[in-house]
């Protein structure tokens, strides 16, 4: 048995282990490890470390697969079949089965099943992400259609405190995006059972308040949730409640227990039955209950996780099998990543987990069978109410403080009223609303006006909840990384010397001693002296922001895209990292010029820091007012001077009229350009000819070829030129002529499409650049497949 528990121990070390591989094995590493594999076998006392290769070459062999179509990763595809032959910017056509449920919402953007590709039926069936940019069909899940398409690697902008979309992607076991051209046939339309009864639900509920809600209760479908109400939710706190996992999967696998338990009871009574009532009873909860509910959500990864890891606990637990709550947490989390190794990068897995140990030592240190006692002792239904809530009190505060380092690693945030949110939010979403958005879901299949009345319920409820936690609107607070890192020092620090000195009298002193060192650690990371200044390059895709900080100055050149969706690039990834930070002021808010991919996020920035002066290179269309720049001006950024070079006057070209800044610290310089083409560089040349050269530049233009001309990269002499454009774009950008003009100078180039964030530590003595992709977080899953 030990050694059983030692092997599953090491197997789930190199699952956890693969959040930090540079790269999957390739073909000849492959063969390598498998090699070893049957060496350490032939040896019988080293037979149990054979469980670290096999489970590196399986990891690979599932992961590539699943991801690419073949065993293993390569940087040179060889398997015809693989999608990633396929990304050569060619249309193809393709014949797929929709996964997603269609809203209004969503109909430009969803998931499906690749059944054939150029008229080949593929061997397997990868799931795609659909972008559909000017839809004019309507779909729905379980149907089949044609389209013409462009494949690329799914990708994610990658930024220090962002989300991490391209890890999601591949947990979710996307590693390819379809881009739709053109609808070419229906070649199937019937609809899935479930996108059918979907359709009846959103028609039931389509003049109700909360109609987004009710639906991401019942079928795990968000898309009709606004992104205010999102961000109320989890601002809250309670995100949890309507992303469908363990905790809906269990709450009706309860209900349907003791419902089976009750009717099996009367009608088949246990002396009848024996040994057979409690498993009929387990697997109709299971079944009946849980795996309806799954079913519901369309088996998305999390939910079939919930339901395995539930069906394995009810299996071991009918079976009567012996076993201790940490070796059945370890046995389940086994078979989960056994079934899934992709599961190891779902952030979702990692949350519920670390949420489920703590509960179950929690539990261990304050067993039932007090409770049991206590209510054995009396029949008062009055105590044995207060003893239950007393116990949910105990497991919510436990939960919430344990949860608070796991919360401000993941979200860099946390409210502070979450605990009584959640004493009021989930018995009333477990034992009302939950229950009713089912009943009323299967209503609709029987009587229309019931269900509407169920689901009228509970969106009343839901509105009444919200009323009731309204303090909570404003109790969310973001942490810096620093501010985080004492939250969670001081929070071991109470840890420790909770146990220390409560566990044993005679070592309080060397809990005293324990809580000094974390102090003089904590102090020594307070105090530190910083000398250098940053140019950071977000990666927004297909735009530009530049962050110049120093000595805590602040400077945002740019902000990025927004969309009449509401989505944009501020919220998206330049406040988390603002946040991440500390920073709550920028000194300069500089927008280059009006076009919405350098501009668009310009009243968006307003929500998260504070400005004290705005400037642009040309009138914005802005609830803000802006100075304007204009050639000549100085500004002082802390130790660094700030020079606008251009524009002189403001002209009819919008890209010519971008603000031209100089930064420096009078060794080291950067230059921020906009987007001027060259006539506006040769312009920038003769004004400022003997003070143009820069270290640092951010190329014009994104590397248009309209741009970048041999005169202006000879002028400026950069030692960097940084390209900030979006991965694979439509435009090209860099242009290949661009590339070689500064490669023909030996300037080093950085193209943020490729490595994401990029960022530049400038002291008196060096200049150190290092990216998101390559240095920052050089894992694996941070890098498409490419062919």
């Amino acid at each position: 048995m030990k050694s059983k528990h030692t092997a599953l121990l090491l197997s789930i070390l190199v699952f956890i282990s693969t959040l930090f591989w540079p790269q999957l094995l390739d073909k000849q590493q492959l063969l390598i490890f498998s090699c070893i594999s049957v060496l350490i076998l032939l040896v019988p006392k080293l037979r149990i470390l054979a469980v670290i290769p096999i489970t590196a070459v399986y990891i690979t062999v599932y992961t590539s697969i699943t991801l690419t179509g073949q065993p293993y990763a390569s940087a040179q595809i060889v398997n015809k079949s693989s999608l990633a032959t396929f990304v050569d910017g060619h249309d193809h056509n393709i014949v797929v089965q929709i996964v997603s449920l269609i809203s209004s919402n969503n109909q430009g953007y969803f998931n499906a099943k690749l059944i054939e590709l150029d008229d080949d039926h593929l061997n397997y069936s990868p799931l795609i992400k659909m972008r559909w940019y000017k839809p004019n069909v309507v779909l729905q899940a379980g149907q089949l259609h044609r389209f013409e398409v462009s494949f690329k690697p799914v990708y994610g902008r990658a930024n220090p405190g962002g989300f991490d979309r391209q890890k999601w992607f591949y947990s979710e076991h996307i590693a390819y995006q379809a881009t739709i051209k053109k609808h070419l046939l229906k070649v199937n339309i019937s609809k899935s059972l479930r996108a059918s009864f979907y359709e009846k639900v959103q028609k039931t509920t389509k003049d109700l308040t909360h109609q987004g809600l009710l639906l991401a209760l019942s079928f795990a479908d968000k898309s009709l949730i606004s992104f205010e109400k999102k961000q109320h939710i989890r601002n809250i706190g309670i995100s949890h409640l309507f992303a469908i996992s363990g905790l809906h999967i269990g709450l009706l696998f309860s209900f349907t227990y003791i419902l089976a338990r009750c009717i099996y009871t009367r009608l088949l009574p246990v002396r009848y039955m024996g040994w057979t009532s409690l498993r009929l009873i387990n697997i109709t909860a299971l079944f009946v209950g849980a795996w309806f509910y799954a079913y519901l959500a369309g088996f998305s990864l999390p939910t079939q996780r919930a339901f395995l890891m539930l069906f394995i606990t009810v299996l071991i637990f009918s079976l009567k099998r012996k076993c201790s709550k940490t070796d059945l947490l370890l046995l389940v989390f086994f078979i989960v990543l056994i079934v899934d190794p992709l599961a190891i990068l779902s952030l979702s897995l990692w949350l519920s987990f670390i949420a489920v140990a703590i509960i179950v030592s929690l539990l261990w240190l304050n067993p039932t069978r007090a409770i049991i006692k206590t209510e054995q002792q009396t029949s008062s239904v009055i105590k044995t109410v207060i003893t239950y809530f007393k116990r949910l009190l105990y497991l919510q505060l436990g939960l919430t403080a344990l949860m608070l380092p796991v919360q401000l690693v993941s979200f860099s945030g946390i409210s502070w009223t979450t605990i009584l949110v959640n004493l009021i939010a989930i018995p009333l979403f477990s034992l009302l609303i939950i229950p009713l958005v089912l009943v009323a879901s299967l209503t609709t299949l029987i009587y229309q006006p019931l269900a509407f009345f169920l689901f009228q319920s509970s969106d009343l409820l839901i509105t009444y909840f919200f009323k009731m936690t309204a303090f909570a609107k404003g109790s969310y607070q973001f942490f810096s990384v620093s501010d985080g890192r004492i939250v969670i020092v001081v929070c071991f620090m109470c840890a420790g010397l909770f146990i220390i000195h409560f566990h044993n009298k005679s070592q309080r002193q060397l809990s005293y001693l324990f809580s000094f060192v974390l102090a003089c650690l904590l102090s020594l990371t307070l105090f530190k002296q910083d000398k250098s200044w940053f140019v950071e390059v977000i990666d927004v895709g297909q735009g530009l922001s530049v962050l110049v900080r120093t000595q805590e100055r602040a400077l945002l050149y740019d902000t990025g895209a927004s969309y009449p969706s509401g989505f944009n690039m501020v919220d998206s990834e330049i406040s988390p990292y603002l946040i991440t930070l500390g920073i709550k002021q920028l000194d300069y808010l500089v927008i280059s010029h009006s076009d919405n991919d350098h501009a668009g996020g310009a009243d968006h920035i307003t929500q998260t820091v504070a400005i004290s002066e705005r400037w642009a290179g040309e009138p914005l269309n802005s609830i803000h007012p802006f100075k304007q720049c204009k050639a000549g001006q100085n500004w002082q950024l802390g130790m660094l001077t700030v020079e606008v070079l251009s524009p002189q006057r403001v002209g009819k070209n919008n890209n010519n009229n971008s603000c031209v800044l100089f930064v420096s610290d009078g060794n080291t310089s950067l230059l921020l350009t906009g987007d001027i083409d060259k006539k506006q560089e040769r312009k920038l040349l003769n004004s400022y000819a003997d003070k143009i050269n820069s270290t640092v530049l951010i190329v014009p233009h994104h590397g248009s070829r309209y741009s970048s001309s041999e005169a202006f990269i000879e002028g400026v002499n950069p030692q960097w030129a940084v390209f900030s454009a979006g991965f694979m774009n439509q435009w090209h950008f860099p242009a290949q002529e661009v590339l070689e003009r500064y490669e023909k100078y030996a300037i080093k180039t950085a193209n943020s499409g490729l490595s994401g964030f990029i960022r530049f530590q400038i002291t008196p003595q060096a200049i150190n650049m290092e990216t998101f992709r390559e240095d920052i977080a050089p894992y694996w899953y941070h890098h498409s497949f490419l062919p």
